[in-house]
């Protein structure tokens, strides 16, 4: 455990104790996160423009998914990160390799605080797995939160 996390788990204790027992709850009730699911290659810069605007408006953290060669990371990864953290976002960059569909709807099983996810409309949409040949709404069913496409030049206005 990290030692930022431990302080906060020690603080809502502390609330826990005084009888201030909503406060401890919204202290340790986990961040709402959006999922930014990118692949190999640059990515339409569209999708982390969209994914740092509405996360500001939602106050919610941003993971990165790119899928990619383990040792594969991006400057341009780094580069919106360090932009995100900038604006106050926290920002945390997984890479891993295998399948786009796969990847998300596992990552996205695992974390209950993800809001949505975003892809781009290409090469991101186009994320069936070779092996399976459903379409792309069946594919989608197990998915438990929302799938949002960004196209290029389709961004909300700024907050």
């Amino acid at each position: 455990m990290k030692l930022s996390k431990f302080q906060e788990l020690m603080s809502a204790i502390s609330f826990a104790e005084a009888g201030e027992f909503d406060t401890a709850r919204e202290m340790i009730k986990p961040r709402k996160s959006i999922l930014v699911a990118v692949s190999e290659g640059t990515p339409n810069v569209d999708i982390f423009a969209y994914a740092l605007n509405i996360s500001k408006r939602l106050q919610a953290d941003i993971d990165v998914l790119h899928l990619a060669e383990a040792d594969e990371k991006k400057a341009y990864l780094d580069e919106f990160a360090s932009n995100a953290e900038r604006e106050g976002i926290r920002c945390r960059v997984i890479t891993m390799d295998g399948c786009m569909k796969k990847a998300i709807l596992d990552y996205t099983e695992k974390r209950k605080e993800i809001l949505f996810v975003i892809v781009g409309s290409e090469p991101e949409l186009d994320i069936e797995c070779k092996a399976d040949k459903k379409s792309l709404s069946d594919a989608w069913a197990r998915l438990k939160c929302p799938l949002v496409v960004v196209t290029k030049g389709e961004l909300p206005s700024e907050a």
